[in-house]
């Protein structure tokens, strides 16, 4: 009797870099410790100019992969007239195995976390053809059964388009997220912060969604719900391609086995009373200008008008300097007009979100009133 092969699902990691190079070569270094064979490795370097190139450069020629290096512009003209000349070109760098290579993209400009990450996806979707994609913070490190857990979580349900870990911080005492989770006025990772105790296991649970800083997505669901929206920059980006994703009619699961270790960025911040004394600190302006634009993005897109009407009267204080930090950035930035325009035209996907058969079942069960009990989400047993 013959030994029955098991093929495994072909997977792309995507790390993005920017100006952080040391936290990167800890997580590729960990990265290439996990036991699992069928895996390309994909550094997208966002503009870096902190000299990460030579640095990341330096670190391929000691590891065991092939290396290919591109460009955006070569990356670009695939979508010229060339485009089927200029796919010979890059299967002939991949020699004979395209799946067993590393592979450094140069971008042009800092694209953010969203069109950063959304580079790396599309050449992999296009030239890999994998089944699933990890995302990984190059602030993070992995175990070596990372892969495994994941895909063991992805054969035991159906209909599955992420998969999140369990993200602690860099030393393992505290979570640093075991899903995300939406409120009247918010969205968190859930138990951000709770003291974390090794020896109380987590569950597998369906959860809203995947924390991008380390996720599995499914390439077919990828196809169907779209990337990231490149608006977003930074921050929210992975909460929008939650509701995507569930209004395609797929779910997210936490696989309470793995761990992930994050060292979740630390950034300047500033109060309501900062903002009315009239701090100009352009990096934390910048910074609410993003949080208060991309949180209303979700609202005008997901939220129903009885939840937003809600909000209003539950929480008018959080409401209030949601829209004073959004204005007041917007004009300090200049940004007013194109804020204005990117808001209205989401009342546009709002229409078209609102006739999808699944929206009311999702936001009824997955908007939350209060956040989740850390409690809830361990396995005492």
């Amino acid at each position: 009797m013959q030994n029955e092969i098991t093929v495994k699902p072909v997977i792309s990691i995507i790390i993005l870099n920017w100006n952080n190079w040391k936290d990167t070569l800890e997580c590729l270094n960990s990265v290439f410790q996990m036991n699992y064979p069928s895996t390309s490795i994909i550094l997208v370097d966002n503009n870096s100019t902190d000299g990460s190139i030579k640095q990341i450069k330096d670190f391929t020629r000691r590891i065991p992969l092939e290396t290919v290096e591109l460009s955006e512009d070569e990356i670009n003209k695939s979508n010229s007239e060339k485009i089927g000349i200029f796919k010979k070109e890059i299967y002939q760098k991949f020699k004979n195995d395209i799946h067993q290579k590393f592979i450094l993209i140069k971008n042009n400009e800092n694209r953010g976390f969203a069109g950063g990450n959304n580079v790396g996806i599309n050449f992999a979707l296009e030239y890999l053809d994998p089944d699933y994609i990890l995302l990984l913070n190059n602030d993070t490190t992995v175990n070596e059964d990372l892969l495994h857990e994941l895909l063991e979580v992805a054969g035991n349900n159906h209909l599955v388009g992420s998969i999140q870990p369990v993200l602690l911080n860099h030393d393992a005492s505290s979570i640093d997220s075991v899903g995300q989770e939406c409120y009247s006025w918010g969205a968190e990772d859930i138990c951000m912060g709770y003291p974390f105790n090794d020896h109380k296991g987590f569950s597998d649970k369906e959860i809203f969604g995947s924390c991008a800083a380390a996720a599995l997505y499914s390439s077919e669901v990828l196809r169907k719900a779209g990337l990231f929206d490149e608006d977003f920059f930074v921050e929210l980006e992975d909460v929008d391609l939650s509701w995507k994703i569930r209004l395609h009619g797929y779910n997210s699961f936490l696989a309470g086995k793995s761990r992930v270790y994050h060292k979740r960025g630390v950034s300047g911040s500033l109060s309501s009373m900062d903002l009315i004394k009239g701090v100009k600190d352009e990096p934390i302006i910048r910074k609410w200008h993003r949080q208060s634009k991309n949180w209303l993005v979700i609202v005008i897109r997901y939220y129903p008008g009885s939840l937003i009407v809600r909000a209003v009267f539950r929480y008018p204080h959080k409401v209030f300097f949601t829209f004073f930090r959004l204005i007041y950035s917007s004009i300090l930035l200049g940004k007013t007009r194109k804020t204005c325009k990117i808001l209205r035209d989401n009342l546009k996907v709002r229409k078209k979100v609102q006739n999808n058969r699944l929206w009311e079942q999702i936001w009824q069960k997955w908007i939350k009133t209060s956040p989740t009990k850390c409690g809830n989400m361990v396995d005492d047993s």
